[in-house]
């Protein structure tokens, strides 16, 4: 008895799901549910084909480089001093006002975000360099740890993203004008969140220190902004080198981590813990790519099922057929990715949807630069949200037992808010998001 091709897509999809929630890895998940499926629809052999096919001609691609060079950038600043001279230098010409602390650990978090693309990373280093500050001077450490988590989300917008360059790996949009697209959006969230604790603040007095915080002279501010030069330098180099043409993203990316390289070696002086840290920094390396390609290939093997069911084609037939403008679509994508993120990273939301997401977003007309940074910016949103909240968890796990989960999660939802508005600020202007990419990157 032949099944119909139809029903076999709907069935892997309900595989998937009924194995994601079951706590199987998502890359095995995808990959299992794709290949059991084409089984059934073209029959051993061509499946077996079609799998190392697919594995082998998307593995093999020459931007997958991106992903191992922007993962060791990361994880090389985070053991430097980089990101507590950008909260310092911040400090000093922000720690004055109200709320200044905190609006200093986001602008160093923008700052941060040149050299990592890791909103994990990102919040855990802050955890560790701004938060027990802010709590010295006074601050609500439920608040302080809270901003914190959301502010990691800023880390993966600003370039270079991990996760952008794995959306440009999974639409074969150019990677160099999403990252981009990222700048705007990133400096939108960063605005949000730092108003939202200066207004928190003020409401709400007793959340912080009666006194201001860290004052300093003119003199003593403008002798800190020498140290913000690592950040300026790489920076420089892979964004700057890239738009002056000098490099391509994958050579930029491979110059960053070199700089990255010679600052981390300078930084430890060649002492006992040098090389055991530059070790653990590979092992990550390695980790997190093998995480991240592994999960790219078997989305495209579950995208193939998909085809050959006809269920990607009957899905993207009902969204078009829906009559939905672009406002809405991008408003029900947002609110779908908000649920999603309740319950999976963004990593897995990405791969499962995109697929699905990409012919609908050509017929409708919606730009796809403008697009990828709603969908992403709606991922990180679900980074702070239980019951998942990565980013809450790699804070908890920094601070251990000086703060409770549930604290840190309602410290969080000031910033949640914030986040949504600067979700609603980018749907409703999409110039900030697109203006660099179309205007400046060409």
């Amino acid at each position: 008895m032949t099944i119909e091709p139809l029903w076999v897509g709907i069935g892997a999809v309900c595989l998937l799901l009924t194995l994601l929630f079951s706590g199987v890895y998502v890359a095995v998940a995808l990959a299992l549910s794709g290949v059991l499926g084409m089984i059934i629809i073209i029959g051993f052999q061509p499946a077996m084909t079609l799998l190392a096919t697919t594995f082998f001609s998307y593995s093999i691609r020459y931007a997958f480089i991106v992903i191992p060079l922007f993962v060791a950038m990361g994880l090389l600043s985070a053991e430097t001093e980089i990101s507590r001279d950008a909260y310092n230098t911040a400090a000093k010409w922000l720690g004055h006002i109200k709320g200044g602390l905190g609006a200093a650990t986001v602008g160093a978090c923008t700052i941060f975000g040149t050299l990592t693309g890791s909103s994990i990373v990102t919040s855990m280093v802050f955890a560790k360099v701004s938060a027990p500050e802010m709590i010295r001077h006074g601050y609500d450490p439920k608040i302080t740890y809270g901003l914190v988590a959301s502010a990691g989300s800023i880390g993966m917008m600003i370039p270079p993203s991990v996760l952008v360059v794995f959306y440009a790996l999974l639409t074969e949009e150019s990677v160099g004008q999403l990252l981009m697209g990222g700048v705007g959006a990133g400096l939108v969230l960063a605005f949000c969140l730092g108003s939202a604790f200066i207004l928190l603040l003020t409401l709400r007095p007793s959340l912080g220190p009666r006194a201001k915080g860290i004052s300093a002279t003119w003199k003593e501010r403008f002798i800190s902004l020498p140290k913000l030069w690592p950040a300026l330098v790489v920076a420089s180099v892979v964004i700057g080198g890239v738009y002056a043409g000098i490099f391509t993203v994958v050579e930029a990316a491979g110059m960053g981590t070199f700089v990255l390289f010679l600052l981390f070696i300078i930084s430890k002086r060649f002492s006992r813990q040098t090389w055991p840290a530059l070790a653990s920094c590979l092992r990550e390396t390695l980790s997190v790519t093998a995480m991240v390609l592994l999960i790219l290939v078997s989305a495209q093997v579950f995208s193939r099922l998909l085809v050959l069911s006809g269920l990607g084609s009957m899905m993207t037939d009902f969204l078009i057929n829906a009559d939905l403008t672009k406002i809405q679509f991008v408003i029900g994508v947002t609110f779908l990715y908000l649920l999603l993120g309740c319950l999976i990273d963004a990593w897995s939301i990405l791969a499962i949807t995109i697929p699905v997401f990409m012919p609908v977003i050509e017929s409708l007309g919606i730009d796809p630069i403008w697009f990828a940074m709603l969908t992403i910016v709606a991922t990180q949103i679900g980074t702070v949200t239980p019951p998942v909240g990565l980013t809450v968890y790699a804070v908890k796990g920094v601070v251990g037992e000086s703060v409770k989960l549930g604290d840190i999660f309602r410290g969080v939802m000031p910033f949640f808010v914030a986040l949504l508005i600067a979700q609603a600020i980018l749907i409703a202007f999409p110039i900030l998001v697109t203006w660099i990419p179309y205007h400046i990157w060409r």
